[in-house]
């Protein structure tokens, strides 16, 4: 006879690991499926060279309000982070802006951007500001709402590096009332950090409070199958190595993997309805990233324990050097330094070319400064693992045309939410959904 459990969880990603707490931490019990050794998907880490390299994330949310926060909270576990708010420099052409951590960001980067024109500065702040309160339309890209009011091309450069970097899509990909409801989201009351040891460290700590209240995490176990029965989702058929082929039983199955391999898993395109489909197909592409980690003896940046957002680039939009901000991440004396790049047009990439460009516009900012540098990762971040399965502002709800079937991970990110938060915000949407009497 199969287990039964009350939610299956098929991938261990941001949202499959803040389902498995909410549910969890409800009563529930649930079994958790990861085809890999390791958890969080990328907001994990790997040891490489004695450095902790991270899978992607590097800014974590820990504000109170945030829904990663909540997750850990709910199974009263620490999140051992050392906070990072309001530590962004951003780069153009004409210098480094350091924002004042005692708050009006966003008003300085305007400034910034604008050389201190205090003219031009106020009115195009008061312009961002009525647009937080008055959303634009999601049928215009923020970089057109931008052109309609400025044609200063320091202010597109900014924000062309701050979407990239902080949202995933670039200016002509991300809608703009989307963009404006991220701005609103990430002001109220947002913190940031790094965690001390790694990513790792904190999705372990989290899985061992999940197994602590009787929940199971199978690692290097592959989903085969969804199994539906008459329109619901009944159950998991999986694989190991370790226990071979085995079907468990589910109230309920939430998929981590993507919504289009969630498609794939549940018996594809034939098992779901016509208008899911459609939504689907409108808006299919994903977000690749870049992701380059290296180690040096001398950081790129002396004294620098903050995120450097570039708006002077194609494709390199960031860079951290984490041994600055937790010296035990890396061997004494060695430095290690995470960038990341994003495609200039990501429906139409030339992935291998873009990465080899991210490459040399690192060198042509820190001319010299590479000599000797030890590459650990050069990683294109793509196909079923990407920077996040779906544009920002064109996701898929966190429930399909399958009943007890939902979707959690980024590529279902609730309006506003983006990245880590995003997948833990639809995490927290389908948790609620189960654990309410109509769902």
């Amino acid at each position: 006879m199969a287990e039964r459990f009350d939610s299956i969880i098929i991938g261990a990603g941001m949202g499959g690991m803040c389902a498995a707490a909410r549910l969890t931490a409800a009563g529930q019990r649930v079994l958790v499926v990861e085809k890999s050794p390791h958890l969080g998907g990328r907001c994990s880490h790997r040891d490489r060279n004695g450095c902790r390299v991270t899978t992607g994330a590097i800014m974590i949310p820990m504000a109170e309000t945030s829904a990663i926060r909540q997750a850990f909270d709910l199974l009263e576990v620490p999140m051992n982070m050392i906070e990072l708010t309001g530590r962004m420099r951003y780069r153009l052409a004409h210098g480094d802006f350091d924002q004042a951590k005692s708050g009006g960001g966003l008003r300085g980067v305007i400034r910034f951007a604008l050389e201190d024109d205090e003219e031009r500065t106020e009115q195009l702040f008061q312009t961002f500001l009525s647009a937080m309160q008055n959303m634009p339309s999601d049928t215009i890209t923020f970089r057109d709402w931008l052109e309609q009011h400025t044609d200063n091309e320091n202010v597109i450069n900014l924000f062309q590096g701050f979407c990239a970097a902080l949202m995933g899509t670039n200016l002509h990909e991300i809608p703009a009332g989307e963009f404006f409801r991220f701005l609103a989201y990430s002001s109220r009351g947002s913190r940031f950090g790094m965690a001390v040891n790694g990513n790792g460290e904190l999705m372990e700590a989290l899985a061992r409070a999940i197994e602590d209240r009787g929940s199971r995490i199978l690692r290097r176990t592959i989903c085969r199958e969804i199994c539906i029965e008459n329109g619901k989702a009944t159950g998991v058929l999986v694989n190991s190595k370790a226990r071979g082929e085995e079907f468990f039983d589910g109230d309920n199955v939430l998929s981590n993997t993507g919504p289009d391999r969630t498609v794939a898993f549940a018996g594809g395109r034939d098992m779901f309805d016509a208008d899911y489909l459609a939504r689907l197909d409108e808006f299919p592409h994903e977000a690749p990233i870049f992701h380059i980690s290296f180690v040096t003896d001398e950081p790129l940046i002396e004294d620098f324990d903050g995120c450097l957002v570039f708006g002077n680039n194609r494709n390199l939009i960031y860079l951290e050097i984490p041994s600055l901000i937790s010296p035990d991440i890396s061997p004494p004396g060695r430095y290690l330094h995470t960038a990341f790049g994003a495609p200039a047009d990501a429906a139409n990439a030339d992935l291998k070319k873009e990465l080899e460009n991210t490459l040399r516009e690192l060198e042509e900012n820190f001319p010299g400064k590479l000599d000797g540098a030890e590459f650990l990762v050069k990683a294109r971040h793509s196909g079923e693992g990407p920077g996040m399965h779906r544009w920002a502002g064109h996701m898929m709800p966190v429930t399909t045309s399958i009943e007890n079937l939902f979707n959690v991970g980024d590529g279902s990110t609730s309006p506003g939410t983006i990245g880590t938060e995003g997948a833990a915000a639809s995490a927290r949407e389908a948790a609620r959904l189960i654990t309410s009497e109509k769902h």
